[in-house]
């Protein structure tokens, strides 16, 4: 059982974001470059899981704290699993991440050293710079936003640099700095009580709503402009739903303005390659068994 509870606490759901940003950032760009689907981009989103997954072991062990006051799920608080085992996991994934970048192209290798740095100095002290206003929202906004979405050109260089299709990543920099602010509000209590300084914290609540709200619309406009239809609509919805939470001032409210994105997201990312959407079925379903008989919880669900 302890295999399944590592597995299950590296989070794969929370590597949704990270999978459909990079599929849906892929399908823009194989439309420039005529290029398919193919055997380096499994490499490339084995290795982005692999970075994620260090990401959520190094953040559980230094979150511990903050993840008890906030009553999360937590794998270390109930005992589950050991400080060590994170540890272990954590350098292991990080390793593997690192050489899987390092077999496919040296772009490749620098974008997974960078997400280890950003992933490292966001949960561990000193920087932990998810503790910080400006900082933790700009760790998450270059990481998985603008990062992944170059991870789906590997091989770039100076000549054919063009056929990223650039508009993607300040797209996704816009959408995912905006769901992080929204991610803020409902942790503002247990992180004020940990002494976390987030944005959630030190500024009130319709002032990060409209933070938010200013963003994605600025990526609506950056995917009007690049004429990427889906992702205006996308950007709209999530407008709306951002300005419905302002109105009704709810928890719910915030939750589903802050999830609703990535589910759309991910639900466009299996429009475009639909072996994805079956295995997204799959893990959710799995999901739904684990957590309820390991925790007892339904799990996931929008809000």
């Amino acid at each position: 059982m302890k295999l399944v509870d590592i597995i299950w606490a590296s989070r794969p759901l929370l590597h949704l974001p990270v999978w459909s940003i990079y599929l849906v950032a892929l399908k823009y760009h194989n439309n420039l470059s005529g290029d398919s689907f193919d055997w380096i981009d499994l490499v490339m989103l084995a290795g982005l899981s692999f970075s994620a997954a260090a990401a959520y072991y190094v953040n559980q062990i230094y979150d511990f704290e903050t993840d008890r006051i906030n009553r999360k799920v937590g794998f270390l608080q109930s005992g589950i699993l050991e400080h060590i085992d994170m540890m272990k996991m954590y350098i292991l994934m990080s390793v593997l991440s690192l050489v899987t970048g390092a077999l496919v192209s040296p772009l490749a290798f620098a974008i997974f050293l960078v997400l280890f740095v950003l992933g490292f100095i966001y949960s561990v002290p000193p920087l932990r710079l998810k503790d910080r206003p400006v900082s933790g929202l700009l760790a998450n906004a270059i990481g998985f936003g603008f990062l992944i979405s170059i991870a789906v050109m590997p091989g770039m260089n100076f000549h054919n640099a063009g056929l990223l299709g650039w508009d993607n990543p300040f797209y996704f920099a816009l959408t995912v700095g905006s769901i992080y602010l929204l991610t803020t509000i409902p942790d503002k209590k247990g992180d004020a009580l940990a002494g976390k300084r987030t944005l959630g914290v030190v500024l009130p609540q319709t002032v990060v709503l409209l933070m938010a709200l200013i963003l994605v619309l600025a990526s609506a406009y950056i995917a009007y402009y690049s004429r990427h239809v889906e992702l205006v609509y996308l950007s709209m919805i999530s407008a709306v739903t951002i300005i419905g939470a302002m109105i009704l001032r709810r928890d719910e409210a915030i939750l589903i303005a802050s999830k609703l994105p990535i589910l759309l997201l991910t639900l466009l990312a299996g429009y475009f390659f639909w072996g994805y959407l079956l295995f997204i079925v799959a893990i959710i379903f799995s999901a739904r068994i684990y957590y309820k008989k390991r925790f007892g919880i339904v799990y996931p669900k929008l809000a």
